[in-house]
């Protein structure tokens, strides 16, 4: 079995601790690093002290805030998702970190089991959108970035894209359309290229934005 190992990255101490005992109840996540502010994490990747598969990285930081830290990690070399610890949901600021690859949003405040469920979630499927973000979408639509898709992604990529949108993996997704996996991971990757996201989450962003998939309450199909 193997764990999914997890960075967490807050400014208090005790909020840190307290995750990390939650997290640890689960056998299938370990932590690995800690750090006070992205300074500290980015001195870990740059030590080869860093572990983690994803970062659990706070907004409001010294030193080096969420924000900035999120920027600096995607110049890096480094492959690891990132969901954001809020204490309040900013609309404006959500889509900012969106559009820069945020795999999942959590809030400080939030019940333990669903951490450790958009935790899982993210390790497996590369995304979680919760219900606030999804109501967030329909609301807004982001009417300015939308694009023609008959320019964009091929039918044989929009058929991929919403079977990505409903969280199968590349290997499930392969056996749906009697494809290879890697033939999966070249359509995946040229629809990274096509619609300028950097992970998952940022093509089911596209996905709903193109009206790819709509959304119903907490779903999407």
């Amino acid at each position: 079995m193997t764990k999914l190992k997890i960075a967490i990255v807050d400014d208090e101490l005790l909020f840190i601790q307290g995750m990390k005992l939650i997290l640890e109840q689960n056998e299938m996540l370990e932590v690995t690093n800690t750090a006070k502010s992205g300074l500290e994490l980015l001195g870990q990747l740059n030590s080869g002290e860093f572990e983690a598969d994803i970062v659990l990285l706070d907004l409001s930081m010294p030193e080096m805030d969420g924000i900035d830290t999120l920027l600096k990690l995607n110049t890096m070399n480094v492959s690891v998702q990132v969901i954001i610890l809020t204490s309040h949901y900013n609309d404006a600021m959500i889509v900012k970190l969106l559009d820069e690859g945020v795999a999942g949003f959590l809030a400080k405040n939030e019940d333990p089991q669903e951490v450790i469920n958009t935790i899982l979630k993210v390790g497996e499927k590369g995304f979680h959108i919760n219900d606030h973000i999804l109501q967030l979408i329909r609301n807004r639509r982001l009417l300015a970035k939308k694009n023609k898709l008959s320019e964009h992604l091929s039918p044989r990529e929009i058929e991929i894209l919403k079977l990505i949108c409903q969280e199968h993996t590349n290997k499930e997704i392969a056996q749906k359309l009697f494809l290879s996996t890697r033939t999966i991971e070249g359509h995946r990757n040229r629809m990274l290229l096509k619609t300028q996201s950097k992970n998952t989450a940022g093509l089911v962003l596209y996905a709903v934005i193109n009206n790819i998939v709509t959304i119903d309450n907490s779903k999407y199909s």
